[in-house]
């Protein structure tokens, strides 16, 4: 029924997310002086700074987040340091950003440009270099984690052409978006894997097709589908907590919109970006 391929590779990243090299702990309870609002400010100055990068999407920057993340999650000295002191956390933050550049997405960065335009001299190039040094090595030069954008792209591979390529392009697109609010969330990113995130995106993407492309036996079949690969409780607390989420984006997106239909030829950008959020808001004490 499914193709061998796709369920091997999604098996083998399902055992990937759950291994200790890849998960994320709660490191935010080891520390006074970060805190989640301080991460989501983080991550929307990185969506901020990765729009201004011609040829970049926020799937380095989403990239990024899981290298910062883990790289708190660590055992790492440097970690430690960057978990009590808030302009070491924010070096970090920067070169994670630099390392999903280069290796994500391809970009040769010059540290002089990040130092001075990226981060308006608030560090220098030594300290630059030195920092993403220590966060390869807390990685242990993991850098291929699965995402939740790689799980979307594999668990849509599993739907059968019928479904046309409107409503997948509409339901890779929404997903996606949904996934980029979803991972400056740091609650969401503690408590559930790549995989979840991406099943919970694709879940209430496919309800909102169901507004544009209405086949109520479509959407069932569909999920039960994804759900029987991915292994998705949909009945868990935890589960039900993050689609509850994720639902109360899309309405909160579409009360401020002219509709759903609007939006099928647009990327939907649902990120949490603050107004005040520049490549220079990196700021630091002399």
């Amino acid at each position: 029924m499914f193709d061998p391929l796709i369920l091997s590779q999604i098996r083998v990243m399902q055992q990937q997310e759950r291994s200790a090299s890849y998960r994320c702990l709660d490191y935010l309870s080891n520390t006074q002086v970060l805190s989640p609002s301080v991460r989501l400010a983080l991550c929307d100055w990185a969506y901020k700074t990765i729009a201004a990068c011609d040829g970049v999407d926020r799937s380095t920057a989403i990239t990024a987040f899981t290298y910062f993340d883990r790289f708190l999650s660590s055992n790492a000295p440097a970690a430690k340091r960057a978990l009590n002191d808030l302009q070491e956390s924010q070096l970090a933050f920067v070169a994670s950003l630099v390392i999903a550049l280069k290796c994500h997405s391809g970009f040769k960065v010059e540290y002089d440009f990040v130092s001075k335009v990226v981060t308006g001299d608030a560090y220098d190039e030594e300290e630059l270099s030195y920092m993403e040094m220590e966060v390869f090595q807390a990685l242990d030069w993991k850098l291929n984690g699965p995402s939740p954008d790689d799980f979307i792209g594999y668990f849509l591979e599993l739907l059968p052409d019928a479904h046309g390529a409107p409503l997948l392009h509409f339901v890779r697109s929404f997903s996606k978006s949904l996934v980029q609010m979803a991972v400056t969330r740091y609650d969401v990113v503690v408590q559930h894997y790549p995989s979840e995130i991406a099943f919970a995106s694709i879940w209430c993407a496919f309800q909102c097709a169901e507004l544009v492309f209405p086949d109520s036996q479509l959407f069932l079949e569909s999920m039960m589908v994804i759900k029987l690969v991915s292994k998705f409780d949909i009945n868990d607390a935890r589960s039900k907590s993050l689609i509850k989420l994720l639902k109360s984006s899309v309405e909160e997106f579409y009360s401020a919109s002219d509709g759903i239909e609007d939006t099928q030829s647009q990327d939907n950008d649902m990120g949490s970006i603050s107004s005040d959020s520049s490549p220079r808001s990196i700021t630091r004490d002399v």
